[in-house]
């Protein structure tokens, strides 16, 4: 089963995804660090995640990323208004979050963001299943803009290395 899985020691290097990808992260626990935010985790995977090749497949996947996560933020909030007027009963939660799964998805789908599928369910399924008593609505879009703070985090690392990386091969005349 694990066969294929064999470590190749030529491809354990530092490649530059993989650096913009920490920097992104750096730069998320650092603005959280000084602005004393909570929820980092949603922020510093939002930013791995939207972090891609180059500036516009950041732009890309970050717009479809915060796409399907205000859709999953959005169920997951009718999920609170679902479970408060049914008084949390168990049973809402065992019908009502798979209902809204397959909502999310039907959702993202129809928006023609098949890329946001899983990002969508499963900003829906953190926040639906581990809000703090109370806090449900602000608790989910705390969440969905953390997922915009990382997205930022991500076009701007891409955008300035980009930048960075054109300006480096640009000749220069002597002067």
């Amino acid at each position: 089963m694990f066969k294929k899985y064999q470590f190749d020691a030529a491809k354990f290097k530092f490649g530059m995804r993989t650096v913009k990808s920490g920097l992104a992260v750096f730069l998320v626990i650092l603005v959280f660090h000084l602005l004393r935010w909570d929820g980092i985790q949603i922020a510093a995977l939002s930013a791995v995640f939207s972090l891609r090749e180059d500036f516009g497949k950041s732009v890309h996947f970050g717009s479809s990323r915060i796409l399907s996560n205000s859709i999953g933020g959005l169920y997951a909030l009718l999920f609170f208004i679902v479970s408060d007027f049914f008084s949390h009963s168990f049973w809402v939660t065992l019908l009502v979050i798979p209902l809204f799964t397959m909502l999310t998805i039907m959702t993202n789908v129809a928006f023609n963001n098949t890329a946001g599928v899983i990002s969508g369910v499963a900003t829906m399924l953190i926040i639906a299943l581990s809000v703090p008593a109370g806090d449900s609505i602000l608790y989910a879009m705390a969440r969905v803009f953390e997922t915009f703070v990382g997205v930022f985090m991500a076009i701007l690392v891409n955008y300035d290395l980009e930048k960075l990386k054109n300006w480096l091969k640009k000749p220069r005349k002597p002067e």
